[in-house]
């Protein structure tokens, strides 16, 4: 059973799982290029996670980096297992996660057992997005899942630290260049489109923030840029009675054909394809 988190909200959804549709959590998982969280309740797993084999108990978090190979899944008849599927693009609005996506050790080691005062706060705020998820637009926001999801996520992130402190890979200085990037494409990101300007920012080569960002985060810096781009043109498209070409002049692009380009380079549809979806779903 799928979950969408409100029409509006983009870059999450919340799946539940039991044992007689656990394969369907495993056919889905090896196939995206998300961040997966998932958080065992009840029961226990037994997967192969980059090759190792993980026995998984009750009251476990699993965190699952993008691209992340699954093989061998089994588990027991009284498995629950509620899993959040989380895009990238959304994942860039959090600076603590893109160094807990930057590190090898999550990797490798990525099932935490939450001790009883940890799981109490994990499990009561994971239950509470669910519970904002059903109520009427009257009665929840969009704002109040993400605010709610904000909390979820460093309550978690928190757990993860220490195994990469542990292990000398959280370099205070790698972890400064990464935070300000992403600062600096939240509050430009819509409208600076060139690696040159980040690059100047942090007084760095484009060169070598492109080669750093990637090496940190796994993908290139142009596709982090792209991403906050057309977050920024989904928005307008989405909440205003804007044309195509009066968002192409708010996001500064030379003409409405190059941002009619770039939008379907990005997505594979065009902008008025996507803004007509959204009013149908709507």
């Amino acid at each position: 059973m799928m979950i969408d988190i409100k029409p509006k909200f983009e870059g999450l959804c919340i799946e539940e799982y039991k044992a007689d549709n656990i394969r369907n959590f495993y056919k889905k998982a090896s196939k995206l290029n998300k961040l997966l969280l998932c958080f065992v309740s009840g029961g226990e797993l037994d997967l192969q996670i980059n090759t190792f084999p993980f026995h998984i108990q009750s009251s476990s978090i699993i965190m699952l980096l993008p691209d992340t190979n699954l093989a061998g899944i089994s588990c027991s008849d009284d498995l629950e297992l509620s899993v959040f599927y989380i895009s990238l693009d959304f994942i860039s609005t959090y600076s603590f996660l893109t160094v807990l996506l930057a590190s090898d050790e999550i990797k490798f080691n990525p099932v935490m057992t939450m001790e009883s005062k940890t799981r109490k706060l994990i499990w009561s705020t994971v239950k509470l997005i669910q519970d904002y998820h059903s109520k009427t637009k009257e009665q929840s926001t969009v704002e109040s899942v993400q605010y709610l999801l904000y909390a979820l996520l460093e309550l978690v992130s928190k757990l993860y630290l220490p195994i990469i402190r542990n292990n000398s890979l959280l370099q205070t200085r790698s972890q400064d260049i990464v935070e300000h990037f992403f600062e600096l494409l939240n509050k430009h990101g819509h409208l600076e489109r060139s690696v040159l300007f980040y690059s100047n920012q942090l007084h760095l080569s484009p060169q070598y923030l492109s080669s750093f960002i990637k090496k940190e985060t796994g993908k290139p810096i142009k596709q982090w840029i792209s991403y906050r781009v057309i977050k920024q043109a989904k928005e307008l498209l989405k909440t205003t009675p804007l044309s195509i070409k009066e968002i192409s002049n708010q996001l500064q692009f030379v003409d409405s054909s190059l941002f009619c380009r770039y939008f379907r380079r990005c997505t594979g549809i065009t902008a008025n394809t996507y803004r007509e979806n959204y009013r149908i779903k709507k």
